[in-house]
């Protein structure tokens, strides 16, 4: 069957792989990717244009399209008594793995993840807040930065992988407006391979890295070459992970993440759900500007109940009054490119409602994503009000770090293992038929 109503998957796409045989060519991928995402392109484009963002995964009726697994690498890993492995759990995961064990959608589930992941053998789990609250420090150092030197704005947050691969694919002329910090995971991976190599004297070829992830893009993400995480694997795979090696989620001992990359703070965890990110780099901005500590979340509050929206407001911190956006998908950014000098910082994430709604989360009935996307998102901002560090530069971990081995935000050292530079990939639109 040719199968011309569905969306195009190059053989060689890092993320997203199509089974042929139960593909039933119904055409709802290509919908959602052209018209929920935002995706435009013509069959005659050089390769596949495809942001890596898995929503075609969520929305495929007969599950036809599914992540290109790796978890079977990161087993044989485990049974390699020469490496010693790591994983590092992002934060949306610990909000979704409990459906695949018959649990309620936004079932909150962080030490017991990180008790399933010890008994499967992992030497060391990390917790990627603390990367996420380093990802703050930067982004809020260089954001006032920008304000004060009125240097390029809005700044645009590059979390995000499939919104920061669009912008280059689509929009190579804006890509000084992203900030040049690496996101939660860049960040992680730069520390285990410097800091913490280092602090337990273990050789760069003795270990492998691995980021448990809600996002497709992220496997395609860890291929660039400024990232240097070794594999990625999804919630979706963690659960099968978890079943081939015997292990009910429910019925493991709960543990603590191990040190020096352990449970960052309430402002690191809400990268899970839009408007996450933007919230907590304003907490930064506002102690940085003040020296107080205040929670900016008049936007992100409404924002977290909405689904594929724009949200706007100005918030006034010291002397600036800061014109904030967050939203979703492709075609909202559109929007906002029109219109960019009444911006000082937006956030883009891909998916609905953010990362708790990645292409590799647990799947669920079509019709009740939005719903069960909202408990997710819920569920972190729940864990973000008990958590008894709200913001990032009250991290003991990253204080620690800073002080030991970085020195200060935006520092040389910082600026070399935890920035990057992106690049213009518009050649991927060109026409093969020229």
């Amino acid at each position: 069957m040719e199968l011309n109503k569905a969306v195009r998957i190059d053989e060689d796409n890092e993320s997203i792989k199509r089974i042929k045989e139960r593909c039933i060519n119904c055409g709802r991928c290509k919908t959602i990717c052209h018209d929920e995402i935002g995706i435009n392109y013509n069959d005659k484009c050089k390769k596949a244009v495809c942001i890596n963002c898995g929503q075609c995964i969520l929305n495929c009726p007969v599950g036809a399209l599914v992540p290109k697994y790796d978890y079977k690498k990161v087993l044989n890993y485990l049974h390699d008594t020469d490496k010693i492995v790591t994983i590092s759990v992002a934060p949306a995961v610990r909000t979704s793995i409990g459906e695949g064990f018959g649990l309620n959608p936004g079932t909150f589930l962080e030490k017991e993840l990180v008790g399933a992941l010890k008994e499967i053998g992992f030497d060391y789990v990390f917790d990627v807040t603390t990367g996420a609250d380093m990802t703050v420090m930067e982004e809020a150092y260089e954001l006032v930065d920008r304000l004060k030197n009125k240097k390029t704005l809005p700044m645009f947050t590059s979390c995000c992988p499939s919104w920061v691969k669009y912008l280059e694919i689509y929009h190579p002329d804006k890509l000084n407006h992203l900030s040049t910090v690496k996101s939660p995971i860049g960040i992680q991976s730069s520390i285990i391979n410097t800091y913490f190599l280092n602090m337990m004297n273990i050789p760069k070829d003795k270990i492998i890295n691995v980021v448990v992830v809600p996002c497709t893009a992220k496997k395609y993400e860890v291929k660039r070459t400024e990232i240097s995480m070794d594999i990625a694997i999804t919630t979706s795979e963690l659960v099968l992970l978890l079943k081939e090696s015997g292990i009910d989620i429910k019925k493991v001992k709960p543990k603590e993440f191990d040190s020096l990359l352990s449970k960052g703070s309430g402002g690191g965890l809400i990268f899970g759900r839009s408007g996450g990110v933007l919230e907590s780099v304003l907490r930064c901005v506002n102690y940085i500007i003040t020296g107080e500590d205040k929670i900016i979340d008049s936007l992100a509050l409404e924002e977290n109940k909405k689904s594929g929206t724009i949200n706007k407001t100005t918030i006034n911190i010291g002397p600036y009054k800061l014109r904030v956006a967050s939203l979703q998908g492709m075609k909202n950014i559109e929007e906002i490119l029109k219109d960019l000098d009444n911006y000082d910082f937006i956030e883009v994430m891909n998916c609905p409602l953010g990362c708790v709604s990645g292409g590799g989360q647990v799947l669920s009935p079509i019709n009740k994503m939005d719903d069960i996307n909202i408990k997710r998102a819920l569920s972190l901002d729940s864990d973000d009000k008990s958590n008894t560090i709200r913001f990032c530069y009250k991290n003991p971990n990253v204080i620690n770090i800073y002080k030991t081995y970085l020195g200060y935000p935006n520092s040389p050292k910082a600026l070399k293992l935890l920035h990057t530079n992106f690049k213009d990939r518009s050649s991927i639109l060109r026409d093969l038929s020229l």
